[in-house]
């Protein structure tokens, strides 16, 4: 399909059938068809970089409106909806829209009394919300005003729409907020700032009567704040700045708690205890510490004339929209004069049922739960800002709507993406650089800023800087992103797809930042960002300069745990899941001049070694000795067959260009060399038929067991008789997980016959045979044996597929057949560290969590025994280090060492001890964080637990996060 023959948005919007079919019109309701056409005009308002143009398009806009809007009903609501809908999800065109509804007060002042009346009726019904304790969102009745001649706008007013997947109640009145200040010069007697005050005076209010952070009273005074320089937009008399200055006033009555208290569970760089003190890249912010000291600035603290926000923010419509308004004011019939409207301030809430509200909107949970700490990532990098600084009012403001933006238009995300890379469309002028200005241009832009040759000094801010920064901010959100991360990557895609030249470079920045920091960056921020990494190189055929990471992949090429070498070798394992290797190989490659001058392709020999994905290093070895092992361990032919056959499978495939992962799969008990082929050959024929009945399994087990007991000599007959059946449903799945999984799920009782776990009526049910299987009455430790050697079975067969062997084990757990924790404590066996070391491991122990928390006794029980070998492996790790006083002193990390020392191979095993150390202890700040919640029933069993940590000084940093949560 050829770009010509693509849906054009315009196209897209006139929906299927006109477009589908040409020939088959339908006919159309006239009246419909202008109220569609004004609706997409007000959504497309300001997307136009001339200002002429764009004022002379909102003036045409607003002709039929001015007409039609008291004669007909569906076009009133229809667009009254529609601004609302504009104002929550796209604020960045708040003073354009407010340009709008001026130009129609002075045609036709009652389209302005609507909009004023419906935006204060959808504001008093978002606070009547919060009265209504036992009401849900969703079943909210809609809060409308009395229907009256001084309330016209109460008819049409909508019900409010559920806050459980958008900002919240809060976060939506500041946008109602901001857009009632743009409109303060059709409002009368100052009346919205006097309803900022209202709302100021609350948060205060509600402050004082805590010794403790009321996180919706900072979410209150922060959208005052933050709304109040929009009362500049279309107004800067004397009256608004006197206006202005007594909010500011006021606000210095507001207590921030623990103004200076640090909050390490929530920080996205970890210091590591004293560490990397002086390699943090910044030190993380509190968005209300901002806010405040953001707008005395912009105030100007001498003259209070606001000067700083003049002709530096919102476009300047004045010169163009006055003489429109004052031609309109001149043809008016009514009144020759600007109308204004009343605004009565709002039935607020009491204190105390203010502080009752839990909210349910992503954006007042996030204030509610925890303090904002802003994430920063470009002027980080560089010596001069290309984002404003967070310090200043633009600073946050940008970040405040880019936040809205993502936040309340999550069901559109291109979309989305859209909005964030025109954020420069709504602002003054020379507020960005050019879009697409390189950082070298940048920085000669500002050495010559400051030589001063440029007079005014030349803006270094990128607005896709800008974007990419809000969107990474919401994807490192601690102690969880608002929404699933998928949608953030998507977003990110998009903008990228909407410009690359201009946005990949940016996307390179913001890599180069995070894994320069790889060191210090929270554990789960690197499994965050290792995700994002994938799938934004998948997505743009997997191109990425890895030679970038050549050196450093050499230089720790002797550690296992380093977050660099862990980070590489996780990053291209989760690639090849996604594609394969020889294709992710091909992409191991960077261009070099040749003797002759010629730029030639050079292969990037470094990185192959990462193209073995196996849960262990040797992984053939591994098999070799756990096949040796599971038959007796003590027969030397029956070594030298088991690992002949092997090798000589390997070797056969490893001339083959591409090998299937079926290929790789060494399933060993059907060859004949080997003493249970006969058995396991029928056993596999047995299983593979589509239906055999209780009965006949139970006699198919005994018959196997004896041929067990008759052919291996000295091994342990369950062990084998497990791993015979488990290895093969798995093998017989190996077409795909959802074969697996659908023989599986058709032997439920057998397979839990055999693992001893309990059988119930259901399972039995299912299994459409009246037989029951004999009770098999376990000691806890032989139950134990057998829920390991399912897991072991599993892990040997799929080797050199780790995600496969995890998701088989998960099913198994979702079947009830294999018990969480016994995967969690192979994931975290000290020889082997998977849950540090595989990112398949770390995924699936993940969502083994977060499915065991949805029942509390299932969770506690996971949970705990989860801290305990978290515990138990950072004293085993500690015993290791060799400390003088391994009690109390805190664990050092060698963090740079000689070309010679990488030779020491004592040295790499201490410092690679140190790095197992520090990631256990990220890994506990990890779970701590995510499941603070669901842990609080039984948070004194977990400190219990985490009392066992032997090393002082970070038992008493695990502590104090709890704390920190509890705050």
């Amino acid at each position: 399909m050829d770009g010509s023959a693509k849906r054009s948005r315009d196209e897209f919007e006139l929906g299927p059938s006109e477009y589908d079919d040409p020939t088959k019109k339908q006919h159309i309701d006239p009246m419909a068809e202008l109220t569609a056409n004004i609706c997409k005009d007000i959504r497309r308002i300001g997307e136009n970089s001339n200002i002429t143009n764009q004022v002379d398009d909102i003036s045409y806009i607003t002709n039929p409106i001015v007409a039609e809007f008291e004669k007909v009903d569906s076009l009133r609501e229809a667009i009254l909806r529609t601004l609302y809908a504009v104002v929550k999800e796209q604020p960045q065109k708040i003073p354009n829209v407010s340009i709008l509804v001026l130009i129609c007060n002075a045609k036709n002042f009652l389209v302005s009394k609507f909009v004023v009346e419906y935006f204060h009726a959808q504001a008093q019904q978002l606070l009547d919300t919060i009265r209504a304790k036992d009401v849900s969102m969703d079943e909210a009745e809609p809060a409308t005003a009395p229907e009256n001649e001084e309330n016209p706008a109460a008819e049409s007013a909508p019900e409010a729409p559920s806050q459980s997947e958008n900002a919240g109640v809060f976060n939506d009145l500041k946008s109602i907020f901001k857009f009632l200040a743009t409109l303060s010069p059709i409002i009368e007697d100052g009346a919205v700032s006097a309803i900022l005050k209202q709302f100021l005076q609350t948060a205060i209010d509600m402050q004082e009567t805590s010794e403790h952070r009321s996180g919706l009273a900072e979410e209150l005074f922060y959208n005052v704040l933050v709304a109040t320089p929009y009362l500049f937009a279309n107004d800067f008399s004397t009256q608004t700045i006197e206006q202005a200055n007594e909010i500011v006033e006021l606000a210095h009555k507001f207590t921030i708690r623990e103004l200076n208290t640090t909050i390490a569970i929530l920080e996205p760089f970890d210091s590591k205890g004293s560490n990397f003190v002086d390699e943090l890249p910044y030190t993380p912010q509190k968005l209300i510490n901002l806010i405040l000291p953001a707008l005395v600035s912009l105030q100007s603290e001498d003259s209070k004339d606001w000067n700083g926000l003049k002709d530096s923010l919102f476009l300047n419509f004045a010169p163009y929209v006055n003489p429109i308004i004052q031609e309109s004011l001149r043809n008016n019939s009514i009144s020759t004069d600007i109308v204004k409207h009343s605004l009565p301030q709002f039935s607020i809430p009491s204190t105390g049922e203010l502080l009752d509200h839990k909210p349910i909107g992503l954006i007042d949970k996030l204030w509610y739960e925890h303090p904002r700490l802003l994430f920063q990532v470009y002027n980080c990098a560089t010596t001069f800002e290309t984002v404003p600084s967070i310090h200043s009012y633009l600073g946050l403001f940008f970040k405040d709507l880019s936040f809205d933006i993502l936040t309340n238009m999550s069901f559109n995300q291109k979309e989305a993406s859209i909005q964030l890379s025109i954020l420069d469309l709504f602002c003054s002028k020379n507020l960005f650089s050019p879009p697409g200005s390189s950082v070298d241009q940048l920085a000669l832009i500002a050495k010559d800023n400051e030589a001063g040759e440029n007079i005014p000094p030349l803006s270094t801010w990128k607005v896709e800087d800008v974007a990419v920064e809000s969107i990474l901010t919401m994807i490192f959100q601690l102690p969880k992103s608002l929404h699933q991360q998928i949608y953030y990557y998507t977003v990110l895609i998009s903008c990228c797809r909407e410009s690359p030249e201009s946005i990949a470079p940016v996307f390179g920045r913001a890599i180069r930042f995070l894994y320069k920091n790889l060191e210090t960056l929270d554990y789960e921020l690197k499994i965050r960002f290792m995700d994002w990494m994938t799938t934004q190189i998948s997505n743009f055929d997997f191109s990425w300069k890895w030679d970038e990471w050549v050196a450093d992949s050499a230089k720790y090429s002797k550690l296992t745990y380093h977050p660099k070498k862990n980070f590489i070798k996780n990053l291209i394992a989760k690639e090849i899941r996604l594609l394969n290797k020889a294709r992710i190989k091909d992409s191991f490659v960077t261009m070099a001049i040749g003797d002759n001058g010629e730029s030639n392709v050079v292969a990037l020999e470094e990185f192959y070694k990462y193209l073995d994905i196996s849960l262990f290093p040797n992984a053939i070895d591994s098999i070799i000795k756990y096949d040796y092992e599971l038959y007796g361990g003590d027969n030397d032919d029956l070594k030298n067959t088991i690992e002949t056959s092997i090798r000589g499978r390997v070797e056969g495939l490893s001339g083959k260009a591409m090998v299937s992962a079926q290929e790789e799969l060494l399933f060993e008990f059907s060859n004949p060399q080997l003493p249970l082929s006969e058995i396991a050959n029928k056993l596999y024929d047995f299983i593979i038929a589509n239906w055999r009945s209780n009965e006949q399994f139970s006699a198919m087990v005994n018959e196997t067991i004896d041929a067990i007991k008759s052919s291996v000599v000295n091994a342990d007959t369950d062990k084998v008789l497990v791993n015979l059946l488990f290895q093969t449903y798995a093998y017989i799945g190996s077409r795909s997980i959802y074969s697996v999984v659908s023989i599986i799920n058709r032997d439920i009782a057998k397979l839990k016959y055999i693992s001893g776990v309990e059988i119930t009526d259901e399972d039995y049910k299912a299994s459409g045979t009246d037989f029951k299987f004999p009770e098999l009455s376990f000691t806890t430790e032989q139950f134990e044996n057998r829920q390991l050697w399912i897991v072991d079975s599993i892990l040997r067969i799929w080797i050199h597929q780790p995600q496969v062997a995890f998701l088989i084990l998960e099913y198994l757990i979702e079947f009830d057949i294999l018990e969480s924790r016994f995967l969690i404590r192979r994931a975290l066996d000290i020889d082997n560290n998977l849950i540090i070391n595989n990112v398949s491991c770390m995924e699936s122990i993940n969502r083994v969590l977060s499915a065991s928390s949805e029942s509390l006794t299932g969770f506690q029980q996971v949970i705990v025994v989860l801290f305990g070998l978290i515990v138990k492996n950072l004293n085993s790790v500690l015993g290791r280090l060799g400390l003088e006083d391994a009690v109390n002193d805190a664990v050092k990390i060698t963090t740079d060492f000689s070309e010679e020392e990488a030779n020491d191979e004592e040295l790499m095993q201490k410092i690679d001890n140190q790095w197992l150390f520090y990631e256990y202890r990220g890994l506990l700040k990890t779970y701590v964080r995510q499941f603070d919640l669901q842990m609080k029933p039984f948070i004194d069993e977990i400190r219990g637990e985490l009392k066992n940590i032997e090393n002082v000084p970070l038992q008493n940093d695990v502590l104090a996060w709890i704390e920190e949560l509890s705050r």
